[in-house]
């Protein structure tokens, strides 16, 4: 999934005649750390880096190679300090368990940031499909998911559609308003027009198309949420650690489903 980090910064604008220039003053800011920390039934990935300022161009130095993880499950009674790998990166073999809740510490240059998260049971795919739907004048083209929601319990979810290996579209779901039911996902992906103009956001013939679905715990759900409608909120995502870092952690049950995009084969409703 693609990583938005803050960048912090206050803009001062002098109000002058339109032919003269307007100043503006970037405020360097302290950076802030940022953390994203993800367990499943494959292992255990941390990578760990800085914010950067509006005016730093530099593309490398941003990452943190010298800091302390620790995962800890009270339920194993074990703990472990990941390994350092290169890029910021912490790994572990550890696989996370439906049921268990887990516990990250983070410790640089003597700042804590802690987080907990508990791995759900695994999803459970209905159905997916691309398909039509006439919106006005316009065809838009949809991925169509169907979920079988777990009994008695509430779930969430968090799905990603991968297009030839690269980010393409991404959400999350809860089942508040069906629970126990079949839960849709619609994905909008793109209009005709733009893929009969061969719109480089528009899916086309021969596509590799694969389909992450990740069960969550409710903390996990808040955080990237409030990623998704940051940019309509004007609001900064819902804290998952403490003590200042940005970022999440998150236990979870992913399941994948690979395919390829046929327009041929796609169906109009």
């Amino acid at each position: 999934m693609r990583k938005k980090l803050l960048y912090a910064f206050l803009l001062t604008l002098a109000l002058t005649a339109c032919e003269k220039e307007i100043p503006v003053d970037y405020r360097q800011v302290e950076p802030l750390y940022v953390a994203e920390a993800t367990m499943s039934q494959e292992g255990t990935k941390v990578v760990v880096s800085t914010t950067q300022n509006v005016t730093d161009n530099s593309r490398n130095g941003h990452i943190i190679d010298n800091a302390t993880v620790v995962l800890s499950s009270k339920k194993d009674d074990y703990s472990e300090t990941l390994k350092y790998n290169k890029n910021g990166t912490y790994t572990s073999t550890w696989k996370a368990k439906p049921g268990y809740t887990y516990d990250i510490d983070i410790e640089v240059d003597g700042k804590h940031f802690t987080s907990s998260s508990t791995m759900q049971d695994a999803p459970v795919m209905k159905s997916f499909r691309f398909v039509w739907k006439k919106m006005l004048s316009e065809k838009i083209l949809f991925g169509d998911l169907h979920i079988e929601d777990t009994k008695d319990k509430r779930s969430y979810y968090f799905m990603h559609i991968y297009r030839n290996g690269v980010g393409y579209r991404w959400a999350v779901m809860n089942d508040d308003k069906d629970p126990n039911g079949d839960l849709q996902q619609l994905f909008q992906c793109t209009t005709e027009r733009d893929m009969d103009k061969g719109d480089s956001d528009a899916l086309q013939d021969g596509d590799n198309i694969k389909l992450e679905i990740r069960s969550i715990d409710k903390l996990s759900y808040d955080y990237l949420y409030s990623m998704q409608v940051m940019d309509n909120a004007g609001t900064n995502p819902i804290a998952n650690f403490t003590g200042g870092c940005l970022g999440y952690f998150s236990a979870y049950y992913v399941i994948y489903y690979p395919c390829t995009f046929k327009r041929a084969e796609v169906e109009e409703e």
